[in-house]
């Protein structure tokens, strides 16, 4: 955790903004700009109340307090960062999480490529970029995507593109990222249906990355008239030029469905008990995107641009990985402290909190130049988190909502708090 506050002010040359920071205050209010490093700053500090609101606190949380920006001068301010910034931030994070120890299922890092629609503030610019969807067709929305590691609880890629755009399309651009990612190993990629198609599958062999597919009925009429259990089964490459053998898995869920599994891997080590735990272990990649959309409010948008969305969504992505880490570093302290206690369930940190805890903080530490203080304010955030973990309870659900609401967030009068 330390690490990445240190590595991130250094990809946004905080040294730099460390020197203006220097200036009176009435030099930032005579010019009403932002260095450019401290506007990178005050826009990952997670804008998610009004504009102007969020400004003033920043400044006082910086030691600012007589500095005052409008929000006009930081829309303007902001168009001139192009959104690949962050992108490329989140980029040089994920590398770093993986430059030390990480989770593995036999030795492969363990994804799960999944896709979901955001729902974007009602403008005609966003409608026409974008696209639309809903009752009249009218309501601005885009399709997001994720390659996720659901053993690591992290965003390996992320995607955020026009609402017609082709989940596989997606698929296919994840799997370009992953393959140059300086920790590129072994792989095994997990797919809910959908996804299956011969292409994909190509891809899989030639980039040497394993997967298993949930296909659905009409697939291949060959894994079609498979009974029941585990067959090698032929199909035909997309391309032509070679068969390709895949391994099928079939079983019948309590529902009484018959479910059907397709994969490239071959070891026979492996029942068909081991394949239906590790397709199931695909759900995480499900409630990390609850964790995106109802805690860190990725849908609530500061502005209303296309630049300006693309900055919001991998702004919230890197925060995500960001808070996983965290996470993962204050989970082993609750562990250590409920060691040697009786408790009827385990305790892990509670997420909602640790998106409240994040709050200034983990900007504050990025800013901090002096190491041992720095290494300080980091200790606090997962002292924080620790002293708040909450019970795990097993097998519990909560019924689903038959009439959700249709937004989460009024774009158009944002709170003042």
């Amino acid at each position: 955790m330390d690490k990445i506050a240190e590595t991130c002010g250094g990809t946004i040359k905080s040294q730099d903004f460390l020197d203006d920071a220097r200036k009176k205050p009435e030099d930032f209010t005579r010019t009403r700009k932002m260095p450019f490093p401290l506007l990178m700053l005050f826009m990952l500090n997670m804008i998610k109340s009004s504009i102007q609101t969020c400004l003033d606190r920043f400044f006082e949380t910086i030691g600012q307090e007589d500095v005052s920006m409008t929000q006009q001068a930081f829309s303007e301010a902001r168009k001139k960062i192009k959104w690949q910034a962050f992108r490329n931030l989140f980029k040089s994070l994920v590398d770093l999480i993986y430059t030390g120890f990480f989770s593995t299922w036999r030795g492969y890092r363990l994804s799960a490529i999944d896709g979901t629609k955001i729902q974007l503030p009602d403008d005609q610019k966003l409608r026409d970029f974008f696209g639309t969807v809903g009752k009249g067709n009218t309501a601005a929305t885009a399709q997001g995507s994720a390659l996720y590691d659901v053993l690591n609880n992290v965003l390996l890629d992320v995607q955020i593109e026009p609402i017609k755009t082709d989940e596989r399309n997606l698929a296919l651009k994840h799997i370009d990222a992953l393959c140059a990612m300086p920790s590129f190993g072994k792989e095994c990629i997990l797919y809910d249906r959908g996804y299956a198609s011969f292409g994909l599958i190509d891809t899989h062999m030639e980039r040497n990355i394993s997967f298993l597919m949930r296909v659905r009925r009409k697939f291949n009429l060959s894994i079609d008239r498979l009974a029941e259990g585990d067959h090698p089964c032929v199909i035909l490459s997309k391309k032509g030029c070679e068969d390709i053998t895949v391994r099928v898995i079939k079983f019948t869920l309590p529902t009484g469905e018959l479910e059907t599994l397709i994969t490239d891997i071959t070891d026979k080590s492996l029942d068909i008990q081991a394949f239906k735990e590790l397709y199931f272990m695909r759900w995480p990649v499900e409630t990390k995107y609850d964790e995106i959309k109802n805690k860190l409010e990725v849908e609530n948008f500061s502005g209303r641009t296309v630049d300006a969305i693309r900055q919001d969504f991998f702004i919230s992505m890197y925060l995500s990985n960001v808070m996983a880490v965290a996470r993962w570093e204050a989970q082993v302290d609750v562990d250590a402290a409920q060691e040697d206690k009786d408790n009827k369930y385990s305790y892990h940190v509670n997420a909602n909190h640790a998106v409240g805890t994040f709050k200034d903080r983990f900007i504050m530490a990025v800013l901090e130049p002096n190491r041992r203080l720095r290494r300080k304010r980091v200790k606090r955030i997962l002292f924080l988190m620790t002293g708040n973990a909450v019970p795990t309870r097993p097998d519990r659900s909560i019924p689903r909502n038959p009439s959700p609401r249709k937004a989460k967030f009024r774009h158009n009068s944002k709170s003042n708090c």
